[in-house]
């Protein structure tokens, strides 16, 4: 049933990046920072959602398998693909594959899984960085059963931290980095250097009206990560960042939903 899908791979920058750094990814889950809270959120957000327990889940881009006990702790068998050889190794060394737990190389545009298998399909933090959106929701339907449940996670344009990390803040450090690798800097760090690429964005309605088109009932929207110190100040001061997340995440003051860096959207895949 599962076939690794690595040579088509290989020579994506986003996948160099995060092969680079998947142990300081899986790392970031519980560090006490606005980032690591924002990822700790992000799932608990998730499981919120989460409404097939004891069925087939698949988790599209799984990283280094942060959701799978959940999953497990719901009955669920679980399948973890993503495209970072370096992630599915954590994977496999954290989790022994059974015949409920399996991990594999692959392309969330191109999923080597069967038609109409799984209950439930999970996507967090990757379809704003692929090349067709339209064609990795497909796919993800397509091993989708009728009637079953699509959560996914959009990056929000109307944030301003989102906006400015994206299109300011992240463009500036490429450049930054790409200045002192010219120079031969022995001090760069090849794991901090960012793909060239800029993530797409998406507001609210548009990040519906996108999943509608592929035939999606959409269910419930959720806003997640508050965050209003802008990078790189969220990192260099780490507590008052991860402070004023937590309090605005926690709705201690009244916070617009626009002001979310993040989107989960749980969708329907139509039952015909």
């Amino acid at each position: 049933m599962l076939r690794e899908t690595g040579s088509t791979l290989a020579s994506d920058p986003i996948v160099e990046f995060f092969d680079r750094r998947a142990a300081e990814y899986d790392r970031e889950y519980n560090d006490q920072t606005a980032g690591g809270y924002a990822l700790r959120i992000r799932r608990k957000k998730v499981l919120d959602l989460f409404d097939q327990p004891g069925g087939n889940v698949l988790d599209v881009g799984c990283g280094p398998a942060v959701m799978t006990q959940d999953m497990l702790d719901r009955g669920c068998r679980f399948w973890g693909v993503d495209p970072s050889a370096q992630m599915i190794e954590i994977c496999r060394r954290r989790f022994q594959e059974s015949e409920r737990v399996h991990f594999l190389r692959g392309d969330a545009q191109r999923l080597q899984l069967p038609d109409n298998f799984f209950d439930a399909v999970l996507c967090m933090g990757v379809i704003d960085s692929l090349t067709d959106r339209p064609l990795a929701v497909r796919e993800m339907l397509r091993v989708l059963k009728p009637a079953g449940t699509l959560i996914i996670t959009f990056t929000n344009i109307c944030s301003p931290y989102a906006w400015w990390k994206n299109f300011m803040f992240y463009p500036v450090v490429r450049a930054w980095h790409e200045w002192r690798a010219r120079k031969g800097d022995p001090t760069l760090n090849p794991s901090r250097r960012r793909s060239g690429k800029t993530r797409v964005l998406y507001s609210r309605r548009a990040a519906c009206e996108f999943l509608r088109a592929e035939g999606t009932e959409v269910v419930q929207v959720v806003g997640y990560y508050y965050n209003v110190v802008f990078s790189p100040l969220d990192e260099l001061l780490r507590s008052t960042g991860l402070w004023l997340t937590q309090k605005l995440e926690e709705g201690r003051w009244r916070t617009p939903e626009w002001i979310a860096v993040g989107m989960i959207i749980k969708a329907r895949k139509g039952s015909s």
